[in-house]
């Protein structure tokens, strides 16, 4: 796989990378403010070392997708991220129509998939760094969607017992 092979034509800057980057990150600028007004305060997710695992990778990851450039693989991969990436909006345009509420993140499922949100924001990250062919976001990617996914379902499990739904 040509993934573990591109280290000898890496590059400084990568242009989708910084795309990438930004394209996931538009909704939770737009939206977060506005639903953490109905945050629980003492809502349970991960050990504080699983919270700055997630938080660390994804910190790395946004700086590795577009500091380090390669030759992207085949459009297909391509294709698959934005397909991942409009589900994704879709998820947060759904959020949005239903009033920004908080718990909706993680107890709504979309398409029978449960925590949608976090479900596709990893895919996304997953598929853009083997796109990019960038083992390291690709590495990066995986450790922070095993966080994020143990976070999002310590919150849905303490979100489901408050009987929001």
């Amino acid at each position: 796989m040509r993934i573990f092979t591109e280290a000898a034509n890496m590059h400084f800057f990568s242009l989708p990378g910084l795309i990438a980057v930004i394209l996931i990150v538009i909704p939770n600028l737009l939206l977060m403010r506005k639903a953490s007004a109905t945050k629980p305060d003492d809502l349970e997710t991960a050990s504080l070392k699983v919270s700055r695992m997630e938080f660390w990778s994804r910190f790395m990851l946004n700086l590795v997708l577009p500091l380090m450039g390669y030759t992207p693989l085949g459009n297909y991969w391509m294709y698959a991220a934005i397909v991942i990436l409009v589900l994704y909006y879709i998820c947060w345009i759904r959020f949005a129509v239903g009033g920004c509420f908080y718990p909706d993140i993680y107890l709504k499922s979309f398409l029978g998939i449960p925590v949608p949100i976090d479900i596709f924001n990893v895919l996304y990250f997953t598929v853009v760094s083997i796109w990019l062919c960038n083992f390291l976001a690709l590495v990066l990617s995986v450790d922070y969607a095993v966080c994020r996914m143990i976070s999002a379902s310590k919150a849905y499990q303490d979100l489901k017992t408050r009987q929001y739904i």
